[in-house]
């Protein structure tokens, strides 16, 4: 007989999920036919599997040690810390904006990634598992079961706002809020030319993955267009430099969005490299040093959650990044 305790980290997953994670070659039918024989058990009853657990429910497995281990993988499990530690150590502690038992908000410098683009990449991702590792808030052992997670993503040279999941219900609720567009994300950002008055514009969206560059525009052109929504506006123009800092919001949330939306509506992000103007960019680039798009998520605010009253309704913010200041001087 096996015998585990929920974690914290654990909670709010269904029975029938834990169990496949810790049976993690078993097939469903064999699992099924071990709830029903009551071999499997949650706080010593019979379960169907779709109930919830909670942190410190206790799940039993009475099944022959060899049959456990045949299913579990046991010695296949096997967990290095080594990229996460190394991430770091090479980018340091976290700016943390806020930082619950569920959830981490950090402020992402320019010039990193929040997931890995390829298998040799360290990210935000490593970086911030490996905070937690550091300050003791999460163990190897722990990685086993659930692994931490950023949840939205910024690109390299965009700073800001990240969300990270600590646990598997704080993870779940910051999915479900980006999925359903119920958390807003606010950005700040300095373009080409005057931007009067507030905008709201919609168009549709296409990638090309071998460029890494997408392309708008106002009508669908294929199947595979995505659609896009972009609301935002002006904060401050600054005539004798003829660019506007503007406050967008991002109403659906694609790769590039912002970037390639406001280049289309003919207000190029300074320092853009992809979507901006080169011979704008190469003036700042010279004058104040700007070597990558100036934009930044500098708020979300999260909708009314009867279950999270820590973060309901809440708005988090960080301060105007130096370089607005900087461009209106």
């Amino acid at each position: 007989m096996k015998s585990f305790i929920v974690k914290k980290n654990e909670e709010g997953q269904s029975a029938l999920k834990y169990i496949q994670r810790t049976l993690k070659s078993a097939p469903n039918s064999f699992i099924f036919k071990m709830l029903r024989k009551k071999n499997i058990v949650l706080n010593g009853k019979k379960i169907e599997g779709n109930e919830k657990v909670k942190a410190g429910d206790e799940i039993k497995f009475f099944l022959s040690d060899e049959t456990f281990d045949n299913f579990s993988g046991k010695e296949s499990v096997k967990i290095s810390v080594s990229e996460y530690q190394e991430a770091y150590a090479r980018f340091g502690r976290p700016e943390v904006v806020y930082e619950d038992e569920h959830i981490l908000i950090v402020n992402k410098p320019v010039n990193m990634l929040s997931q890995k683009a390829k298998k040799d990449d360290l990210s935000a991702n490593e970086w911030l598992i490996g905070y937690l590792l550091f300050e003791k808030k999460i163990t190897k052992e722990t990685l086993v079961s659930f692994a931490p997670s950023v949840c939205n993503r910024l690109d390299r040279n965009t700073g800001g706002l990240l969300l990270f999941g600590k646990t598997l219900f704080g993870t779940n609720t910051l999915n479900e809020m980006l999925r359903n567009r119920t958390l807003d994300k606010f950005y700040l950002t300095a373009v080409s030319g005057k931007v009067s008055g507030d905008v709201r514009v919609s168009g549709y969206l296409n990638k090309n993955e071998k460029t890494n560059k997408v392309c708008v525009s106002k009508e669908k052109q294929s199947e595979e267009d995505s659609y896009i929504e972009t609301a935002y506006s002006p904060v401050e123009y600054i005539a004798n430099k003829d660019i506007t800092l503007l406050k967008v919001l991002l109403v659906t949330g694609k790769p590039h969005q912002i970037r390639a939306h406001l280049a289309f509506m003919g207000h190029p992000i300074l320092g853009d490299a992809k979507y901006g103007d080169g011979k704008v960019n190469e003036l700042y680039k010279s004058k104040y040093k700007i070597t990558n798009q100036v934009l930044y998520c500098v708020s979300v605010t999260f909708p009314k959650m009867d279950n999270y009253s820590e973060l309901s309704e809440k708005t988090i913010s960080i301060k105007e990044p130096s370089i607005f200041e900087k461009l209106r001087n």
